[in-house]
């Protein structure tokens, strides 16, 4: 009998210790169900006044770009479209910014004449954002960094999971940082640990390409240049490139709007991240807030390559969205996540003003 009883006290005790965890991952499958009927929701109500096809592509393009793409279908666009908008999403068009593959040295910007101002530039200027689009709006941050040799990419060393944007400030002393690579999130359990594809830190190939993520890289050169393109790590280096992640799609290379002309609803709307560069050298971090009614809803890849084009910004491309996107200005967030959790997500890498 005592040990018949142990065996029940050590069962009911096996039981409590799961709890927690069991309702951590129901409060994550509520968190996602509730965002995709928001999702679904809030375009309706916003675009409500377009034809039900268009609506229907909006809300296909918007699940399609999250980690609940299997919704899509539920949206009954037909299957053509829905494939298109697949294949505009996995499958963007890329242009290399550089071409020369072969020389260590890239072409030197081309100089620019700007007026002295009254006072030296601070090294970080903020600009607050705030757009109204006939059915929806949007709000976030652009940071200006006047200095490009002082923008690096932050990696975790950690192996269980990557660091929240706060850590790598902690580390770093960053003055600023955004969120970069996209991660395994299978589930939307991912703890940001493992990026997808390249990763170059210092000089170091942390990770090559990885051909099944079908990314686009970013990188960084040790003189200040931002290149983007289809390029392996191995060639990044030989380009003289310091710091490189990936993702997609591109905005902008060499001045050219990559969305012009290209129907906005094939990436939906979602919270924004993107890096550029000015040609004066200037690079830009952006954050759009997105999914929070009443206060953002999010923007098109359309809007944010016109954003950027507005500001001169003459090449740049997309970071990870959704709950990653974020922007922390002397260890404070100055944007807000939609993560439910306010510190936001676990993140393998990031871009920083050091």
């Amino acid at each position: 009998m005592q040990t018949l009883s142990r065996a029940r006290s050590y069962k009911r005790t096996a039981r409590t210790a799961r709890r927690p965890w069991r309702w951590v991952k129901r409060l994550m499958l509520l968190t996602a169900l509730t965002f995709t009927t928001l999702a679904l929701g809030g375009i309706i109500f916003l675009f409500g006044t377009q034809t039900g096809e268009d609506l229907r592509e909006w809300a296909a393009g918007t699940l399609l770009t999250t980690q609940h793409d299997y919704w899509a279908p539920y949206t009954f666009i037909a299957e053509d479209k829905l494939n298109a908008l697949k294949e505009q999403i996995k499958h963007p068009d890329v242009i290399n910014s550089e071409t020369d593959l072969g020389s260590t040295e890239l072409p030197a910007m081309k100089p620019i004449v700007i007026p002295l101002p009254d006072k030296p530039k601070e090294l970080v200027d903020i600009e607050e954002i705030n757009v109204k689009k006939e059915n929806y709006y949007f709000k976030g941050k652009i940071m200006y960094i006047h200095d490009p040799k002082r923008v690096q990419l932050l990696v975790t060393n950690r192996k269980d999971r990557g660091d929240l944007l706060d850590e790598f400030v902690k580390k770093s002393n960053a003055i600023g940082i955004v969120n970069a690579s996209g991660f395994s999130d299978p589930d939307g359990y991912g703890k940001g640990a493992q990026a997808y594809g390249v990763v170059i830190h210092d000089g170091k190939i942390i990770q090559g390409y990885n051909p099944k993520s079908g990314e686009t890289a970013l990188g960084i050169t040790y003189e200040g240049k931002l290149v983007t393109g289809s390029y392996t790590a191995e060639q990044l280096i030989k380009m003289g490139v310091r710091d490189a992640m990936s993702f997609r799609p591109q905005l902008i290379v060499n001045g050219k709007n990559m969305f012009t002309d290209k129907p906005a609803r094939s990436w939906g709307i979602q919270p924004r991240t993107a890096i550029g560069q000015k040609e004066d050298g200037t690079i830009v971090f952006v954050v759009i807030d997105g999914r929070q009614p009443g206060h953002s809803i999010g923007a098109s890849m359309n809007d944010l390559a016109e954003l950027l084009e507005e500001r001169g910004i003459v090449t740049a491309m997309a970071m990870d969205g959704g709950s990653s996107s974020m922007m922390l200005h002397n260890g404070e967030a100055i944007t807000k996540t939609s993560c439910p959790y306010y510190r936001g997500r676990y993140l393998p890498n990031a871009w920083a003003v050091i």
